[in-house]
């Protein structure tokens, strides 16, 4: 392996070991934001016995495993919708990815899956599992993403910055941002939904161009398109939701923009 030195959008200095070769990697799946089409293509890379199985994929499956997730060490892949608690205890230290969608986009795409995509039964709309798809279904855009019922708040409260600090399936705020920008200068790799292109020339150095094609799922033209379905109330109740995914989303695509911007044209105003 070769180790690598880079230095933080914060001027930290940062080692990054096996950037040649990724031979075990934990994808940060972060839902609604082009995932889906990632976690495919990263299976390419690895065996299917090396690819861990199903660990959680939301708040009820979260809270029945309770931290015990010693079961599932050892594997090359894990990709899901997987938290930093599950990320120290099967392999801390493991080569990092995960994808980012600016914030309103990916809540607005999270309504309009639940209201749309996702089927129910009456037995199932009773059910507190599926309570946030029963809510999607019967308010509006601007009430679905305002209202305080927990099912949603799980959502659309700063879900990825939980998720990379802690869990996004669990209320608590784990850490502050410190943490999880240390964790992001570490990545390999990660996605942007809006910038695909540099997303995948990043994808074609980080994974050697080893990594098979990637379908552009979620990619949003700009911020007007989730901006204008909802109210200016509920728009802005959305950014103060959302300080530390917003806060995440800038740093990230700062890194992305640099890791693809050759070195000599960045002065260049």
């Amino acid at each position: 392996m070769v180790t690598l030195e880079r230095w933080s959008l914060l001027g930290e200095r940062v080692i990054i070991s096996g950037c040649d070769v990724v031979e075990r990697l934990f994808f940060f799946h972060n839902p609604k934001a082009g995932g889906t089409s990632l976690v495919q293509s990263l299976k390419g890379l690895f065996a299917a016995e090396r690819q861990c199985p199903r660990i959680e994929d939301d708040a009820t499956e979260h809270a029945g495993r309770a931290g015990r997730y010693d079961v599932f060490k050892d594997y090359d892949l894990y990709a899901g919708h997987y938290g930093r608690d599950i990320y120290r205890v099967v392999g801390e230290g493991m080569a990092a990815a995960t994808n980012f969608r600016w914030p309103v986009d990916r809540v607005v795409s999270l309504y309009r899956y639940y209201r749309h995509a996702v089927e129910i039964t009456q037995v199932q709309a009773q059910d507190p599992r599926w309570r946030a798809v029963a809510l999607a279904k019967r308010l509006s855009l601007s009430d679905f993403v305002t209202c305080d019922d927990p099912a949603v708040v799980i959502h659309t409260y700063d879900h990825h910055f939980r998720q990379l600090t802690g869990s996004g399936w669990s209320p608590v705020y784990e850490s502050d941002l410190a943490s999880a920008r240390a964790l992001i200068d570490q990545m390999v790799w990660f996605y942007v939904c809006e910038h695909p292109y540099e997303s995948l020339a990043w994808a074609d150095m980080a994974f050697a161009g080893r990594l098979p094609g990637v379908s552009r799922l979620n990619v949003t033209g700009g911020r007007d398109m989730a901006e204008e379905a909802l109210s200016a109330k509920a728009y802005r109740q959305l950014l103060s939701q959302n300080q530390n995914d917003i806060a995440l989303y800038q740093y990230a695509l700062g890194r992305l923009l640099a890791e693809v911007t050759p070195a000599e044209t960045r002065l260049i105003a």
